[in-house]
This record gives C-alpha cells, sequence and structure tokens, in this order.
C-alpha cells in the first residue's frame, strides 16, 4: 500500500494537465460573440476570457508554462516513486534488467494514460463545450498569468522575436480571419435550421460573392449599350432617352470606344436659364458636348465591391467599363450593383425584360440566351459561375468555343441548360441541394395506417 501516495500524485498531476489542456482549447474555439454577451450581462469570467483570448501570444505562454510543468513532474514522480517499487517486484524474474524494465514500463503506461486522460479527452469536452469550460477555467489561468508573469514576459519576448527572423508578424493578434467559403457554409447552415429565409439568404450571399465579381461579370456589354453621339441634336437625345427609359446616356466622339461624357437627361429638361429649359421653344440650345458630365472609367476586371465603394464615394449612377485596350467593354449603374445583392430590380418600364423569362417552377424556367448569369442565378436561386462569363451564351462560348445552336446542352454542378429549338431560348434547370431537415425526413420511415 506503500505505494498509493505516489501514484495519487501522478493522478493529481495528470488532472493537473488535464486542466490546461482544456483551458487552452476552450479559449482558442470559444465563440467571441458569446463571449461578449455575457460579458455584457455582467459576467466577470468572460470579461476575462475575452481579454485572454485577444492577447494570444501570452495566453499560450502561460497555458504552455502549466502543461510542461505538469508534464515534468508526472515523468519524475512515476520514474522516481513507482518504478522502484515495481523494479523490486520484476527483481527475482529479470535479475539485473529489472531496474531497466521497469522504468521503460512506468513511462509507456502513464504517457499512455497521460496522452489518453490529460490531453485528448480533456480537449475533446473542451471543443464540445467550449464557452463553459473556458469560464471554468479562465481565473485560474488568468492568476498563473500574473504569478508567472516574469517568465511569460520571457517567452513571449523570445517567440515575438523567432517571429520577427522568420518574417512573421510578432505583434499580429488579431482574430483568425474567416474566408468567404465559411460565411458560405455558416448561411447555408442558418437557412438550414430555419434562422434564415431563402429571399435574406440571397441577399447576405449578394453581399459576400461582391468581393468575388469583377466589372466584366455585371457589366452591360457594349452590344447592348446605348449611348450618343456628341453631334446628337438635343430633341434627339431626349427622345432616344425616352423610348429607352434611360436617365444617363453615355457620350462618344467618332465612335462608342472614345466616350467622352455623359448626359443626364435632368440637364434637358431643368430649367438652366431664364429662358426656360433647353428643349422649351426660344430656349438657347447648346450641343450635347456642353451639357454632358465627366464619366469615371473603371477596368474590366476591377472588383465589383470596390466600384460599389467607389461610386459611392463620388455619388456616382454609371461608370463605364474599359478593357485592356482601352476600349469600351461596357457600362455598369447603380442598379446593376444593387441587383446582385437584392436580385432584379423592375419597374413599369421593363416589360420587353420580364417576357424575355418564363418561370417553369422554383428552380426551372427558360431564360433568353442573353439572359445575364445573375439574372438566372436570383430568378432560380442557383451559383452559376461568372469568372468566363457574365451570359448564358457566354457560357456555351467558353464550352463549345461557338455560339449556342439548337440542342446544345450543358451542365454545370447541379445547374443543367438546354438550347431550345429556336435557338435563342435557354431552358435552365436548377437542382437545389438537400437540405438536413429533408435528409432527415425522407430517411424516416413512413408511417403505416
Amino acid at each position: 500500500m506503500e505505494v498509493l501516495p505516489q501514484l495519487g500524485l501522478v493522478v493529481l498531476l495528470i488532472a493537473i494537465n488535464a486542466f490546461f489542456a482544456a483551458a487552452e482549447i476552450a479559449l482558442v474555439s470559444s465563440d467571441p460573440t458569446r463571449l461578449e454577451v455575457m460579458a455584457k450581462a455582467g459576467s466577470r469570467r468572460a470579461r476575462q476570457a475575452l481579454k485572454l483570448s485577444r492577447d494570444s501570444t501570452r495566453f499560450l505562454a502561460t497555458i504552455q508554462i502549466g502543461i510542461t510543468l505538469a508534464a515534468f513532474f508526472t515523468s519524475a514522480a512515476a520514474a522516481v516513486e513507482l518504478s522502484l517499487p515495481l523494479a523490486n517486484a520484476l527483481k527475482p524474474l529479470l535479475g539485473p534488467f529489472a531496474k531497466n524494465a521497469a522504468f521503460f514500463a512506468v513511462t509507456v503506461v502513464v504517457s499512455l494514460v497521460s496522452l489518453i486522460f490529460g490531453e485528448l479527452t480533456p480537449k475533446r469536452l473542451a471543443l464540445r463545450h467550449a464557452e463553459s469550460v473556458a469560464l471554468f477555467t479562465v481565473m485560474p489561468i488568468a492568476w498563473l498569468g500574473k504569478l508567472a508573469s516574469p517568465l511569460v514576459h520571457l517567452l513571449t519576448s523570445a517567440t515575438n522575436t523567432i517571429l520577427g527572423w522568420v518574417g512573421g508578424n510578432a505583434h499580429d493578434n488579431e482574430e483568425t480571419r474567416i474566408s468567404l467559403d465559411e460565411i458560405r457554409a455558416l448561411i447555408e447552415a442558418a437557412r438550414e435550421g430555419g434562422t434564415l429565409g431563402e429571399q435574406e439568404r440571397r441577399m447576405i450571399m449578394g453581399v459576400v460573392g461582391l468581393s468575388r465579381l469583377t466589372a466584366r461579370a455585371v457589366m452591360v456589354p457594349r452590344v447592348r449599350m446605348q449611348a450618343i453621339s456628341v453631334n446628337t441634336s438635343l430633341a434627339e437625345a431626349y427622345n432616344i432617352a425616352a423610348q429607352n427609359a434611360h436617365t444617363r446616356l453615355p457620350v462618344y466622339d467618332q465612335d462608342i470606344d472614345h466616350i467622352q461624357g455623359v448626359l443626364h437627361v435632368k440637364d434637358l429638361v431643368w430649367p438652366q436659364t431664364e429662358a426656360g429649359p433647353y428643349l422649351s421653344d426660344g430656349g438657347p440650345t447648346p450641343n450635347v458636348r456642353e451639357l454632358m458630365r465627366p464619366v469615371r472609367f473603371v477596368p474590366e476586371y476591377k472588383r465589383a465591391s470596390d466600384i460599389l465603394r467607389e461610386m459611392q464615394k463620388g455619388r456616382l449612377h454609371l461608370v463605364v467599363v474599359t478593357d485592356e485596350y482601352g476600349g469600351t467593354a461596357g457600362l455598369i449603374t447603380l442598379e446593376d450593383l444593387l441587383e446582385e445583392i437584392v436580385g432584379e430590380i423592375r419597374d413599369e418600364y421593363d416589360a420587353e425584360e420580364e417576357a424575355e423569362f418564363l418561370r417553369l417552377g422554383p428552380h426551372k424556367g427558360i431564360f433568353n440566351v442573353r439572359a445575364s448569369l445573375s439574372r438566372v442565378n436570383n430568378e432560380l436561386g442557383s451559383d452559376l459561375p461568372r469568372d468566363q462569363a457574365a451570359t448564358l451564351a457566354g457560357l456555351f462560348l467558353a464550352e463549345f468555343n461557338q455560339l449556342p445552336t439548337s440542342g446544345d446542352r450543358l451542365q454545370i454542378e447541379s445547374v443543367e441548360l438546354l438550347v431550345l429549338e429556336d435557338g435563342q431560348r435557354v431552358r435552365v434547370t436548377y437542382t437545389p441541394p438537400t437540405t438536413t431537415a429533408e435528409m432527415v425526413t425522407s430517411d424516416s420511415p413512413q408511417q403505416s395506417d
């Protein structure tokens, strides 16, 4: 029975190791938002946990001191206190080899027990109950950090110095950055759990995805641009704007690759002088060049999110997109960018555009080949890639190196595209992924009458 006190000491040291291991995982994996809520509610432990998690270098140094000391004393106690009684018991069998055999056996057994009960098990429990374990362990960790502050400071300084040598940022204590894919996964999980509706999900995904889109993916291509020459009369410019329901028209000199400015319809009808509006009888008749306003140019591979910020800052409603040669690739309006977030915005002038889409079901419809991939995604809830094409026709062109013809079929992940007989329309069928709730329902046995 003399071995029991020594065995109890080893168990206590393993428990201390488990405490520090659980504290490390719990504080690292805790949800900062939940901790902030608890801190605002008056939880002193939550405030301390937030403080430690934001100073990760000092926190990890403190934890490592505790784990290292616990592991060291566990090994020492086991080697000294437990191997000797075992060696005496094995001496009749192994003779002079009993001491080495006992030391080896005790080391292996204690290492396995320490690994299972001092590392793996507490870390798994801490992952399952991160906030609860963090609140339970945070105060002792904070006290140890204060008691061992000279050693913690030494370890922190050494770590920062080494990080500086290898090119790391010695003072980077920012929280782990979340990738866009992780954000998308969280949004999908919230939708499946009922926290977000489908419309909210699309809007959030639109905001998240805006940084991945380029001007080329959201622009109105040059072949669909409505622009006017600097030599166009004001009356003709007004008629063009009215017929096409535009409030702004790009103005070019010689050809569309030489955009000079943008004409605002308001400038044609607003009283500019005492004689009245420019289009009124007897009023002055300046040319388009005198009325046009400066226009902003953006490269076709600039991110859509950056363009939106630029338009907000400059109070712009229209920018012209240029290609790598300086020619005009298309234009982007503020409405184009907003539609990437909230979906299609239609008014009384969009009847023709409405006729270009025929809904066949929640995730199925017929589109004109010129329909933008943005609109298809908004209408059907799909996620067609827009890195190589901006329209349905562009997808077929990228895949087959020719414009779509009758019978062409294309499968892109869970979206099937089929060109109809007239060659001008595409039937798009999207098969959404099965949600967790639907899987549970489909897997549950049917009840018999």
